[in-house]
């Protein structure tokens, strides 16, 4: 009688033979393959893609394009970022890091993360070289503003929110800077020690609390925005000296004129009145206002009342003005025929629906990053 374990040893022992020799097989088919790989990655590597062999100044080109125009600014995160860039191969990566223009402009936005925020802000800010700055920044940390006065002599444009305790950090000199938008958190603060010569190229300001202007050299602007300024007292005084402005813009401000109040602005050439919340004395304002050198008038319809005719004739006549254009934007009574009959001798009158000052092709403008 056979032996059962014999004969399963011997299956084994056969099977084993038959594994090896399969085994043997498929080293061989990998062997092959692997060969195959190294011959294909060999030709690969001798390959030089035609984007790569560009020289390194035309790549940082064809990537400030992939950037909004400057002075926009775009996110510090994000496929909107330079670092997107980076993220590409090993040499985009070395070329991006080692252009100062990708890295000059940046906004950030609120974070629970704050300290990494300001980690990534100065990255940028050593990145970005010696060139001047466009920067937005919302409401952040003392260390995130600190880190960005440091750089302060090479701020260009400039769009900050800040908490009322940082306003008194906001000094020393910007020989840089163009275009500044200020907003704070509290209108009790200390105003910071600062000179006109801290200024020396400073041409469009947005403010949203009036006092702020009180130490920025108003007389040089030649393009000033106030939004929010609840009352007409505190803008008027500003605008006494703003003898440069070229265009001016009150969004959402009052509208109640002190009695005797009187601005002319001999240069004035674009004036924009924005306010959904009219207390009905808009006219009082047109009484303060000559602008003789006047173009153009964009305004909300609420600001008209029930007579646009009572209403801006007698400033046109009293500025002198030859009006070219007037926009009216929102909800009205009046009819484009009205207008032309009423005012033959301007050759632009228009209405929007929507206000564009506030659609977000504009946003940039409303920031004063368009100076006139």
């Amino acid at each position: 009688m056979d032996d059962p374990a014999k004969a399963t040893r011997a299956a084994d022992r056969a099977r084993i033979a038959a594994l090896d020799a399969e085994i043997h097989e498929l080293q061989q088919r990998i062997h092959a393959l692997q060969t195959e790989q190294e011959s294909c990655q060999q030709r690969l590597d001798t390959y030089k893609y035609p984007v790569l062999t560009l020289p390194n100044e035309i790549t940082t080109e064809i990537f400030m394009h992939f950037l909004p125009p400057y002075p926009t600014c775009p996110p510090l995160r994000g496929l909107d970022s330079p670092t997107t860039l980076t993220h590409i191969c090993r040499k985009w990566r070395e070329i991006a890091l080692t252009s100062p223009r990708l890295w000059r402009a940046f906004r950030t936005v609120y974070t629970a993360n704050r300290a990494e925020q300001t980690r990534t802000v100065q990255t940028w800010l050593e990145r970005s070289g010696s060139c001047p700055l466009s920067i937005q920044m919302g409401v952040s940390d003392a260390n995130c503003f600190l880190a960005l006065l440091l750089h302060r002599e090479r701020w260009q444009h400039v769009d900050l929110e800040l908490a009322s305790e940082d306003v008194a950090l906001f000094e020393g000199p910007m020989p840089l800077l163009e275009t500044l938008s200020l907003g704070v958190d509290d209108d009790e603060y200390t105003h910071p020690a600062t000179t006109v010569d801290d200024f020396p190229r400073l041409r469009a300001v947005t403010l949203g609390i009036a006092d702020h202007g009180n130490w920025l050299p108003i007389s040089q602007l030649t393009s000033l925005t106030f939004e929010n300024v609840e009352r007409a007292k505190y803008y008027l005084p500003l605008l006494q000296n703003a003898v440069n402005l070229v265009r001016l813009h009150l969004i959402d401000c009052g509208t109640d004129v002190p009695p005797g109040s009187s601005v002319k602005l001999a240069r004035l050439e674009m004036l924009l009145m924005v306010d959904f919340y009219s207390d009905g004395s808009t006219n009082k304002l047109f009484e303060t206002f000559t602008l003789p050198a006047l173009r153009t008038l964009h305004m909300s319809a609420a600001l008209l009342g029930q007579d646009p005719e009572g209403l801006l004739t007698p400033f046109i006549a009293r500025s002198g003005c030859k009006l070219q254009e007037i926009l009216v934007t929102g909800s009205h009574g009046f009819s484009q025929e009205y207008f032309r009959a009423v005012f033959p001798a301007i050759p632009s009158i228009s209405f929007e629906r929507q206000c564009i000052w506030y659609t977000e092709e504009k946003r940039e403008l409303r920031r004063g990053f368009e100076p006139y």
